[in-house]
């Protein structure tokens, strides 16, 4: 595990600061009835902790609290499955913790490294310049942590920076487990994920420890779940190729006449969505208005960015009789909509749909977001690629489009600019190719 690695969850991570949730864990062990995607986790726990308790304290010189990296995967566990649940340490106490060992990390590597001496006597060796690292490393000091008593733990301001630090490590365990588990297909027990946690710690204080399930158990159970993840994806590509086979077929129909660029020329209000705000499953409630459109991702930055300025557009001319339209992109999900609309703060002005089937996105997005387009009565539209940039120029228009004047777009054919990009390398190439040649050299 790099520096890097540690400290990049603490970002990811939506916290709240609150007392322990978690609930007795039930005791668990590897038997004849153990299935196969139990010692998967008990595998995947062995090799985090196995791995990370050796690393990192090592590169941060303080050993990790076996307890509170188990109740962060116990607390992590339990707000992925209740929504009501809270973790006991705050986004921005997780971040300061992380950035403060990451910092440490980093001077005790650059302590290893040689002087240009000393670099220079190993005449370009990396294998000696490794091994000279390798010793100095060995010799920094790492404070040992208490011994685990595999009691629930609480963690909070007054608790150390290093048991704040193994929450963090914890809470990152938990989220990777998480996520290869949802790879797979499976919501794997969390019980022998920390089963083999806590096994792999104990080998690492004593060897002559043995393990429930050994290496070469371990690693076969590893191979077959890695057959397993291959086999999904091969299937995941199969049915994400049919299925855009199919959605191609299907709006292949709604384009009608299109522009150079190959979009429709007019805006398709059978376009299939589903209402957030608003029930309907089309467009069609919006036809025959002047619309203000935006298309946007729920877990987009730009989008978020730009969404408390539509609405302000949006309210600025509403009582000029705009319509406002928001349609979320299809690989989003309803709650991850309505926290997006809750945090821009976003009211009844805006109409808000979603591209579940992603007709819309197909007919009129590359693939980017956000876009914003104005649409005439008449159906016909223009599409802003750059909302910041042009969001001067928009409003200009929109006030023109209230008064009567429609919006136009002439985009330009994509295959005439890539044309005249190839006309003028070759240009270049025969301009050079016909350039006089330099004199040879008088001879003496």
């Amino acid at each position: 595990m790099n520096i890097k690695k540690f400290a990049m969850g603490a970002a990811a991570l939506a916290l709240v600061a609150c007392g322990n949730q978690s609930a007795a864990p039930k005791k668990v062990a590897i038997g004849a009835n153990t299935t196969d995607d139990e010692k998967f986790a008990y595998m995947l726990g062995a090799q985090f902790g196995g791995q990370n308790f050796q690393v990192i304290p090592q590169q941060v010189g303080e050993g990790l609290y076996l307890d509170v990296v188990v109740q962060a995967i116990r607390d992590n566990g339990k707000v992925n499955s209740d929504t009501a649940a809270k973790l006991q340490l705050s986004n921005e106490q997780l971040q300061t913790v992380g950035m403060d060992y990451s910092n440490i990390a980093r001077k005790r590597m650059e302590s290893t490294r040689p002087d240009s001496a000393t670099v220079a006597s190993f005449d370009g060796d990396q294998a000696k310049y490794g091994a000279y690292v390798d010793s100095v490393s060995k010799t920094l000091k790492v404070v040992e942590a208490p011994q685990p008593t595999g009691n629930a733990v609480v963690v909070n301001d007054s608790s150390s920076n290093i048991e704040k630090f193994s929450y963090l490590i914890g809470l990152q365990f938990s989220s990777q487990f998480v996520a290869i588990g949802n790879q797979y297909g499976s919501a794997l027990d969390e019980d022998y994920f920390v089963l083999g946690v806590k096994e792999s710690v104990k080998k690492i204080g004593d060897s002559t420890f043995v393990m429930q399930l050994g290496n070469d158990s371990l690693t076969a159970i590893g191979q077959r779940f890695q057959q397993a993840m291959q086999e999904k994806r091969e299937a995941a590509v199969k049915k994400q190729q049919e299925e855009q086979a199919k959605l191609e077929a299907e709006v292949a129909a709604m384009k009608g006449d299109t522009l150079l660029n190959g979009m429709p020329k007019l805006m398709n209000y059978n376009v299939k969505v589903s209402g957030i705000t608003v029930k309907g499953e089309n467009l069609t409630a919006f036809a025959g208005k002047p619309l203000f459109m935006f298309y946007f991702s729920a877990t987009c930055g730009h989008c978020a960015h730009a969404a408390p300025q539509i609405l302000e557009i949006a309210k600025e001319f509403s009582k000029d009789g705009l319509t406002t339209v928001a349609v979320a992109s299809g690989g989003n999900n309803k709650t991850g909509i309505r926290k997006f609309m809750d945090n821009a703060k976003w009211d009844d002005t805006m109409n808000v749909m979603w591209d579940e089937s992603r007709q819309f996105g197909e007919l009129y997005s590359d693939g980017y977001v956000p876009k914003v387009y104005l649409v005439n009565p008449d159906g016909s539209y223009k599409l802003y690629a750059s909302f910041e940039s042009e969001k001067d120029s928009m409003k200009a228009e929109i006030a023109e489009l209230l008064k009567g004047k429609n919006v136009e777009w002439n985009p330009e054919d994509p295959r005439a600019k890539v044309s005249d990009e190839a006309k003028a390398f070759t240009d270049s190439v025969k301009k050079a190719s016909a350039a006089p040649a330099a004199p040879a050299p008088a001879k003496k």
